[in-house]
């Protein structure tokens, strides 16, 4: 499917996710907001219930109404008889139907005479209900709470108000209050209108204190409330004032829809919402990866077509390739042969003409020849020089074990004319065995040595220390001298083929050994490098792989600024450094 045709997927498949994403928000917030109001309605089922119960306790007395009409429905109703009712209550007193005192017990008091006009139990009998229940009024010690009962007479309407103490029913109020289950925490009240606590499951609230604190007068002002973590609900009696009200914490209470429990299907939908994002993006990123391979494809195909057809070309100029550098190996060969011919005879023609017509030259004459000699002696050596350099990779043998401390002494041995002359102390410190070309290691270590000896200062001993190194497969070879020296910002440059530092009526030499040295170290997978101090010495290092894996072909020459590998003596067979 192409990016294009597929753009329009990608959207409608964004909007599918999105619209389920707000669904499942949607139902998962009304779920648990219906979990909520569930748990509530629980609540309020309990404090109904509770209410109900402690309903049926005063529903009872209208049962005993007919009797109450017989024995306080005469004319007149003695004390006696009121007394018998009052039984273990503050006092009775008997009313007819316009609030007016008929008859009271022993303890009516003028205090709850001056109650009977503000008595709630009066006024829900004056409101049609068959009795009443009424506040703790004041009375005594403890207060006294009313309860009244209206019933018919002969001579009219009549009711009987008893006061009873608040201790006669707060431990069986309180009993049916702690069998209302709940959760942990939890505390159940009955209060009176007038906000009194008239049974408490809570030791630290007693009967006879009012709820009077800001947070408790705003939680009483709602039927369901929830205010500084509490859950508040409260049920009114039948026939009373009275209230049940029920508080828990909202933690407990609402635990399966609250903390994690809340939370978990939100992260659940945001781990939705994440999969979906990243869905759409794995799609997008398909696409584009789609288009990539498409254009990859085409590309390929066209550059397939192009192969196709340069790779006869290709083969043909590496067959070509190959011949030219076989004809330049047989070239160089030839050359070298047919250089070296002519300068041996004129080198020949020289020294006869010196020894044969010595009585015939002049001075200038004899010292013309002694340099046309000497310009034919460089010639070989040069020519020499650059068969060596051409032939370090096209004449290299196999890698093999090579002995560097064999090679090194070996070397000494054959330079044993030019140390002695010399006066030169040279040491060989332990120097390990690499798989390197034995011949080149010898190449190598002479030109070093060589160079040691050939730049030494005037009147002092040359001393040349030869040392090695290894670590992390690679042998540090290092060959230090106390001879002149150099410039160190000739580090680099004394490794190009031809660069000398000194003339060379000063110091012998062609100016190519330290590049020979450069191309083995190369050859073998290695570098070279250089470091001096004018007047002190120089010390190059030389550093090769211990093993070789296969043979590695060295790359061609750099004439620039760049050397891979660095040396420092031959440099200073360089007759001048280009400005």
């Amino acid at each position: 499917m192409r990016r294009r045709e597929a753009g329009p997927v990608l959207v409608v498949a964004a909007l599918v996710i999105l619209a389920l994403l707000a669904v499942f928000a949607t139902e998962l917030s009304s779920t648990q907001a219906k979990s909520k109001r569930d748990l509530e309605a629980r609540v309020h089922e309990r404090a109904v219930l509770a209410a109900a119960l402690i309903d049926s306790l005063f529903q009872s007395v209208q049962q005993a109404t007919p009797q109450d009409g017989r024995t306080y429905g005469t004319r007149t109703v003695s004390a006696r008889t009121m007394d018998r009712a009052r039984a273990t209550d503050a006092y009775v007193v008997l009313l007819d139907g316009g609030a007016h005192v008929i008859a009271h017990s022993t303890g009516f008091t003028a205090q709850a005479k001056a109650e009977l006009a503000h008595s709630a139990a009066l006024a829900l009998i004056r409101a049609g209900h068959p009795y009443g229940l009424g506040n703790l009024i004041p009375y005594g010690k403890g207060g006294a709470i009313e309860f009244a009962v209206a019933f018919p007479t002969r001579y009219g309407a009549r009711t009987l108000l008893s006061a009873f103490r608040p201790g006669a029913l707060s431990s069986f109020l309180t009993a049916d209050l702690l069998k209302i289950p709940g959760v942990a925490g939890a505390r159940n009240y009955l209060l009176d209108g007038d906000d009194t606590v008239l049974a408490s499951t809570n030791p630290a609230i007693q009967v006879g204190r009012a709820f009077g604190t800001p947070a408790q007068v705003k939680a009483l002002g709602h039927s369901n409330a929830d205010l500084d973590g509490q859950h508040y609900d409260q049920v009114s009696l039948s026939s009373s004032t009275w209230r049940i009200v029920l508080a828990a914490p909202n933690g407990p209470l609402f635990a399966s829809i609250s903390g994690l429990r809340k939370w978990v299907p939100w992260m659940i939908l945001a781990a939705f919402a994440l999969f979906g994002i990243a869905a759409l993006a794995l799609g997008r990123r398909l696409l584009r990866a789609a288009d990539q391979v498409h254009e990859a494809n085409a590309r390929l195909e066209l550059v397939n077509g192009l192969l196709a057809t340069t790779n006869e070309t290709l083969e043909h100029r590496a067959r070509e390739l190959a011949r030219s550098n076989a004809e330049l190996e047989q070239f160089a060969s030839i050359a070298s042969h047919d250089l070296q011919e002519p300068l041996r005879k004129v080198r020949t023609f020289t020294e006869q003409l010196t020894v044969t017509e010595a009585d015939r030259l002049s001075d200038q004459g004899r010292d013309y020849l002694q340099r046309a000699n000497s310009a034919a002696e460089r010639m070989q050596k040069l020519i020499e020089d650059l068969l060596k350099y051409s032939r370090v990779a096209t004449h290299a043998r196999p890698f093999a074990p090579v002995d560097l401390s064999q090679v090194t002494r070996d070397v000494v041995d054959d330079l044993e004319v030019q140390i002695d002359h010399a006066g030169a102390v040279v040491r060989i410190g332990s120097l390990p065995t690499i798989s390197a070309d034995a011949l080149q290691m010898r190449q190598l270590m002479q030109n070093l040595i060589s160079n040691a000896i050939k730049f030494r200062r005037e009147g002092v001993t040359p001393e040349v220390s030869i040392d090695a190194t290894v670590a992390d497969g690679q042998v540090r070879l290092s060959v230090c001298d106390n001879g002149i020296g150099f410039d160190p910002q000739y580090g680099r440059r004394i490794f190009r083929v031809f660069e000398r530092l000194h003339g060379r009526g000063e110091y012998p030499g062609t100016g190519i050994g330290l590049a020979l040295c450069r191309k083995i170290a190369e050859r073998h997978g290695g570098c070279v490098v250089a470091d001096a101090t004018p007047g002190e010495g120089a010390m190059f290092t030389v550093t090769l792989p211990m093993r070789q894996r296969e043979e590695v072909l060295v790359p061609a020459a750099d004439d620039g600024d760049h050397v891979g590998v660095g040396a420092e003596h031959e440099a200073r067979e360089v007759a001048h450094v280009p400005a």
